[in-house]
């Protein structure tokens, strides 16, 4: 169970940026001739509903799994203060990339704003991320030993 429990917490980790991107959707200006800080990658018609539709279902899935294994014991509460966070930061990661790539008229400032802001909370979370991990599992190689 606790390699299922693994790859369901990456799947949620993984997803969630997708499902968000999908969901906020295109943020360009209604104007013809865009600016663009980031030029966004032109996807085939149909991938980008069905990126999100399976971000979606993939998080769901995952996210049922977890809770259910964490309800059951199967999976240890504390991973929660790992996964809650990647989560988060997969969101604003998703929603940052919509901002980042919004084709506009002149300076994109929301860009500016990702860069300034975003850029060093998503840093932020991952050194905790990974401090909180390396915490984890000394915890549970002291125990059983």
């Amino acid at each position: 169970m606790r390699q299922l429990s693994a790859v369901a917490a990456v799947g949620l980790v993984l997803a969630c940026p997708v499902w968000v991107w999908w969901v906020i959707g295109p943020l360009d200006a209604d104007f013809d001739d865009l600016d663009y800080y980031i030029r966004p990658p032109e996807l085939p018609p149909g991938l980008e509903p069905a990126l999100g539709i399976t971000g979606i279902a993939v998080a769901v899935v995952c996210g049922l799994v977890l809770v259910v294994a964490t309800c059951l014991e199967w999976f240890d509460w504390r991973w929660w203060q790992v996964i809650g966070p990647l989560v988060l930061a997969g969101m604003g990661t998703g929603y940052g990339w919509r901002i980042l790539t919004a084709g506009g008229i002149g300076a994109n400032i929301g860009a500016g704003f990702v860069m300034f802001f975003g850029v060093p909370a998503l840093v932020a979370t991952l050194v905790w991320a990974l401090v909180r991990s390396v915490l984890l599992v000394r915890q549970t190689h002291r125990h059983r030993s």
